[in-house]
């Protein structure tokens, strides 16, 4: 049996109720049961495992090894050189050199024209390393001429557009 400890509520409810005695089993107050908590503890994969009636081996945890900087160098090393066999894209490279050219007036395709000339006495077997040498350096001032007078043209070009710009 429970007994309710608050004996100054009774007393009191008594006496407001003109009662000669106060009864302590009918006052009582009924309390709820309150409800269990469930579990909140998890169990490993063993536990679970045994629980459900299974044999558990445990996995080695693997362990990765990691990356070092120079590691990593030396494997974009190996991937640049597989890269160079490839085609490159030169897009950019290629618009920047002709804006370039224009801003300078360099005429790109003449300056091609020696480059091929001068591979080409490169490559030739025929000629001695002196003839080559000779044929190459003159190339190289043709080629030195030819950005010199782009250059000066384009010069002069801005001057006079300077001047027409004045009046």
């Amino acid at each position: 049996m429970m007994i309710n400890m608050n004996y100054a509520q009774m007393v009191s409810s008594a006496q407001f109720k003109s009662a000669s005695q106060v009864d302590l089993v009918k006052n009582r107050e009924h309390t709820l049961p309150v409800a269990p908590k469930t579990d909140t503890v998890t169990l490993s994969d063993a536990a679970l495992a045994k629980i459900n009636g299974q044999d558990y081996t445990a996995s080695t945890p693997t362990y990765i090894k990691p990356e070092t900087a120079k590691s990593l160098i030396a494997a974009n090393k190996v991937e640049s050189s597989t890269v160079d066999d490839k085609a490159i894209d030169t897009r950019f490279g290629d618009m920047m050199q002709s804006i370039l050219d224009k801003r300078l007036g360099i005429d790109r395709d003449a300056l091609a024209e020696l480059e091929a000339m001068i591979e080409e006495i490169a490559k030739n077997e025929n000629m001695s390393p002196e003839e080559k040498q000779k044929a190459i350096e003159q190339l190289e001032k043709m080629r030195e001429e030819i950005i010199e007078k782009s250059l000066e043209n384009k010069a002069t070009a801005k001057q006079t557009f300077e001047t027409n710009d004045e009046k």
